[in-house]
């Protein structure tokens, strides 16, 4: 039998791009919770709403398969990336998702393993604070300490955030936005064939987190000719977060098979 998960596909699937989960995630977070205002909705599918409710978040991820915790020291690049998200509580079907309409991540593998999940990843830099040890100021979470960072896509930035670190908290505002909704979306191009058009949710089976700093956030947003984050228009931001977390992905489930529109034709 092949052994490959992802293309490329050979007899013994070293070449695949993204390995079989279980999926293992480290990840340090500079993140904002805000408010937005009746753009929203022009950012989502028809049969999602909102009220506006967002969050926006920077990362740096280590990230391996259970078959990959080696290229922790054969190829540190494949195990590392960066991220920046833009999501929305949403409701579908009475009940309350969380959904994002726009990812970016700077590594190919990242961007493949989020679109077999639904997620809308598209390669972008981006950059954020990190702090080490020994530094004399940035060593450590700490009140009054500031962090940043930016998503850059093309040739414009797709937001800027910035975080004030005030004090530690021990919950994030996400745990009311429900369960992880995303749209995978793969067309047949076949003549009559089906598309895969669906509604999943990522399951994380384990979920940790370190310290967790809550303070005070600046926003910026921006856009370009690919990226409709200009439709977007912040009405408050409620507060900034700097926190790490760890989380296992073995499975997605599968919520609702969609119809196609460009089947309908």
């Amino acid at each position: 039998m092949q052994k490959d998960f992802t293309l490329p596909s050979t007899k013994n699937g070293k070449s695949q791009i993204v390995f079989e989960p279980p999926w293992h995630y480290g990840a340090t977070y500079i993140s904002s919770h805000v408010k937005f205002d009746e753009s929203a909705n022009e950012l989502l599918p028809d049969f999602l709403t909102t009220d506006g409710e967002g969050f926006i978040y920077i990362a740096e991820f280590i990230s391996m398969s259970d078959s990959t915790w080696d290229y922790m020291y054969q190829d540190p690049d494949l195990v590392q990336y960066m991220e920046g998200a833009i999501g929305l509580k949403v409701i579908f079907e009475g009940k309350d998702y969380f959904y994002f309409p726009f990812m970016w991540v700077d590594k190919d593998w990242a961007l493949v393993r989020g679109w077999l999940d639904g997620f809308p990843k598209k390669i972008a830099k981006i950059s954020m604070s990190r702090l080490h040890p020994l530094l004399p100021k940035y060593n450590k979470p700490e009140k009054g300490l500031k962090l940043g960072g930016y998503v850059v896509r093309g040739g414009g930035v797709m937001f800027r955030l910035q975080v004030n670190l005030e004090e530690k908290t021990d919950s994030l505002p996400t745990k009311n936005f429900g369960s992880y909704l995303n749209i995978r979306r793969f067309p047949s191009r076949g003549n009559g064939e089906e598309d895969l058009y669906e509604l999943t949710s990522r399951v994380r089976d384990v979920s940790n987190y370190g310290e967790i700093w809550k303070g005070t956030a600046s926003v910026e947003l921006g856009g370009y000719v690919n990226d409709e984050v200009d439709l977007l228009k912040i009405k408050e931001v409620y507060a900034g977060y700097y926190y790490t977390s760890y989380f296992r992905v073995t499975e997605t489930k599968l919520l609702k098979k969609l119809v196609s529109k460009m089947n309908s034709f």
